[in-house]
């Protein structure tokens, strides 16, 4: 089967000049000159990003060189978030081999990326919008696992409190869906420990959506599972954009690159 691939030139100067203009006319408002612009177009991941606003390409796969920070920032600046979602995130999907599907063969993590240390409202957003994303990316019914550090009442913290809330508003907005939370992960994998750990809950284990409570837990847990049980981890995936871009961790593989292109192009589907 032939298949026919278009390369743009990003140093055709007629594409400068028109994206250096789009780019000046959505940012002039923040106090960004014509010519800052059309330096800042000369950056491939502004370049990139500026495409999709104008439509010549439907999605966008980066940051195998470039930080997360740059990545991220771009995409909020020129493409943005939509209108029914209160917060940008993103999840990695965690494929297992078989010798390690006790838990299932895929578990989405979230929030991995991108939000450092949401609040209540923000933990309960990002939940809501991962949920979807299960079953409209993989098809698959949420089992959602708020994470924290303590299993129901038996903690007080204030970090506690945050992800019990979450959960409450999770519950109010996420209809037939099981959601579990505050619950500590081996509880939210393991029937048997939540027996012990939560008598009177009424999820089953295990979970197939992983909430975490920050940004230093999610980041530090993929690459735990990532690294110890040769999971694929694909992403981070973005959602709550107005169209599709996708960053990969610099410490991507081919394989890795491979399979996020083609979340993205489903996504773009």
């Amino acid at each position: 089967t032939d298949i026919s691939i278009e390369c743009i030139d990003p140093n055709n100067e007629k594409l400068i000049d028109k994206y250096s203009n789009l780019l000046w006319n959505k940012r002039k408002h923040k106090g960004i000159e014509l010519s800052q612009a059309r330096e800042l177009v000369r950056d491939r991941t502004v370049f990139s990003m500026l495409l999709l606003e104008d439509g010549q390409v439907d999605g966008v796969v980066t940051g195998a060189i470039t930080p997360s920070r740059v990545v991220l920032g771009n995409a909020l600046k020129i493409v943005g978030a939509r209108d029914d979602v209160d917060l940008v995130s993103s999840f990695f999907i965690m494929m297992f081999d078989k010798n390690h599907q006790q838990y299932g063969k895929e578990i989405i993590f979230s929030d991995c990326a991108m939000n450092v240390n949401p609040n209540s409202k923000e933990l309960a957003s990002i939940a809501i919008t991962t949920a979807k994303t299960a079953k409209d990316l993989l098809g698959i019914d949420p089992k959602i696992a708020m994470l924290s550090f303590a299993t129901h009442n038996s903690n007080k913290h204030e970090l506690v409190i945050k992800v019990k809330d979450a959960t409450k508003e999770c519950k109010k907005l996420i209809k037939n869906a099981e959601i579990a939370g505050n619950i500590q992960l081996d509880a939210a994998m393991d029937p048997n420990v939540l027996k012990v750990k939560h008598p009177n809950s009424n999820f089953t284990p295990p979970a197939n959506v992983l909430i975490f409570p920050n940004l230093d837990s999610g980041n530090i847990g993929y690459k735990l599972v990532q690294r110890f049980s040769k999971a694929q981890a694909i992403g981070p995936i973005l959602q709550g954009l107005k169209k599709p871009v996708n960053d990969l961790s610099r410490g991507c593989s081919a394989e890795e690159i491979v399979n996020t292109v083609s979340v993205t192009v489903n996504q773009c589907n």
